[in-house]
């Protein structure tokens, strides 16, 4: 009689086991998946960036001729962001001087 429970809990422990190897298996495989998918929408959105950076420069020189006025538009909040963002790192770095007290 304990062979006969033995073995079904061996039955059952292995089922178990192949259970969870399978989901584990699954798991790895959709995390693989995932962290490619990641890597592909950064380097879409590194893109992006590079060529939005272009299409401005282009329409600051006028290398570009681009009829969509909304496209001047971004251009110029870009701009202005731009040195915003300039005069702010300039701020913060004088911050970061010492006191001259």
């Amino acid at each position: 009689m304990r062979d006969a429970n033995n073995e079904s809990w061996r039955k059952k422990a292995l089922g178990v086991l192949q259970a969870c190897e399978h989901e584990l298996k699954r798991t790895t495989a959709i995390g693989m998946k995932m962290i490619h998918a990641s890597k592909a929408s950064t380097e879409l959105h590194d893109t992006y960036e590079e060529l939005g950076r272009l299409a401005a420069k282009g329409l600051r020189e006028g290398t570009l001729d681009w009829g969509n006025p909304r496209a001047h538009v971004l251009r110029a909040q870009a701009d202005e962001l731009e040195q915003l963002l300039h005069e702010m790192e300039g701020e913060v770095q004088d911050l970061k001087k010492p006191d001259d007290r």
